[in-house]
């Protein structure tokens, strides 16, 4: 099975499962998304890679970051300031915890949606909304601006270069398996770090 074929079978469904991780468990330090995936994902919908149109893509994957953001509200919610206490683990870093409820406290309900453009702080922006007890109902209204906002911005980015220049299609077979290796190395860099640290 070719590259095309396998993004065609599963790319869709694996795209959307990362971007609800990246905010909604936990882990968003290690997870192949953010931009890269974003952008990619309407990339692949211009050169009929993506067996989805570009708004069908756009509507799954505004809904995906709502719902992961919502599942990192919960978590904030349920361990509130306990979560400063846990230790490090190759997954998870309390100064990154720290520096995104910092950047909170100095921006407070725009640290939402302008956080949602920084990748060490969109992990950790609705664990600390549920950690800081924001109103659920204002949390809703500004993560759902917020997504919007930020999938709009990256899958239509990707989406009109590959229309403007559809001779991308003959590279995907390189520029996707490229994407996900980039997107993997701070994984294996969290991962080592932990291992030689143990």
């Amino acid at each position: 099975m070719d590259t095309t074929s396998i993004i065609e079978w599963g790319g869709f469904l694996i795209i959307a499962i990362l971007i609800f991780a990246e905010t909604g468990l936990l882990i968003g330090l290690v997870i192949p998304g953010g931009e890269t995936l974003v952008f990619t994902a309407g990339l692949l919908v211009s050169t009929d890679s993506l067996g989805v149109s570009v708004a069908i893509l756009l509507f799954s994957l505004i809904l995906a970051g709502i719902v992961g953001d919502t599942s990192g509200y919960f978590i904030g919610k349920k361990f509130g300031r306990k979560l400063y206490d846990k230790e490090d683990t190759w997954y998870f870093k309390k100064k990154y915890l720290h520096m995104a409820a910092d950047y909170f406290d100095k921006h407070r309900k725009a640290a939402i949606i302008f956080g949602k453009y920084l990748p060490i702080i969109r992990p950790f922006s609705p664990v600390i909304s549920g950690t800081t007890n924001m109103k659920f109902s204002v949390f809703m209204f500004l993560t759902i601006v917020a997504s919007i906002l930020y999938m709009s911005t990256y899958v239509l980015a990707g989406y009109f270069l590959g229309t403007q220049f559809p001779i991308i299609k003959e590279y995907l077979g390189w520029i996707v398996p490229i994407s996900i290796v980039v997107a993997l190395i701070p994984v294996f860099k969290q991962f080592r770090k932990a291992k030689s640290n143990a």
